[in-house]
């Protein structure tokens, strides 16, 4: 009998056995960014409502990266519109490193739409637009520069706690910078959206 046939029987029984055989490796590996983006339910062409879709992948994507205890230490966006459409294909990007990692939307937001008006074209009706967080590190990986003000990173920090306490338990959106708009007119269309029975107590179905 040959050495990989015995070492398999062995791992057989010790398996049966109910002993572990295979080492486990339960720690999930960081990720190295985080991006949210989606494609318009209408076309947009103004670059108000291109700030409101930028500041509101902005947020999304920092309330991602707080959940996994990450910051950021460069910011990029992009916009374009669709390749099939008859006009023109347009497609920019920008990117932008931060003074010092964080994991704050508003100051996320800031940089993203800092961004979005060097890279906004007049004249294209855009179609997709997206904000990626790169170079993310944990918090005890964090290398701050020398003007950084402690006491107002705590307070940052406390804020963006406080936000995503109320929008967990409420619902996501009951707070949110004024920058996202109150009105989604660039929203993907969800007319075809499937009922969402379990995870929204709106849309749990009424027996008259």
């Amino acid at each position: 009998m040959s050495l990989i046939k015995c070492r398999s029987l062995l791992d057989h029984y010790k398996e049966l056995n109910g002993e572990s055989w295979l080492a486990l490796d339960e720690t999930l590996p960081e990720a190295k960014q985080v991006m949210s983006s989606r494609s318009f339910g209408t076309r947009v062409n103004n670059i108000q409502e291109l700030e409101q879709a930028v500041s509101y992948h902005a947020c999304n994507a920092g309330q991602r990266l707080r959940k996994h205890g990450l910051y950021t230490n460069a910011v990029y966006v992009f916009i374009q519109n669709s390749p099939f459409d008859e006009a023109e294909y347009y497609s920019a990007s920008r990117m932008i490193a931060l003074p010092a990692p964080t994991d704050c939307s508003i100051r996320i937001t800031k940089a993203a739409l800092w961004l979005l008006k060097r890279i906004f074209k007049e004249g294209i009706y855009y179609q997709k637009a997206g904000v990626m967080l790169m170079e993310l590190v944990p918090e005890e990986g964090q290398q701050t520069d020398m003007f950084s003000n402690l006491q107002s990173n705590i307070k940052t920090s406390n804020l963006m706690s406080t936000l995503d306490s109320i929008n967990k338990k409420y619902s996501k959106g009951t707070i949110k910078l004024a920058s996202e708009g109150t009105h989604k007119v660039w929203a993907m269309r969800r007319s075809f959206k499937s009922p969402n029975y379990t995870g929204d107590w709106k849309e749990l179905p009424v027996i008259n």
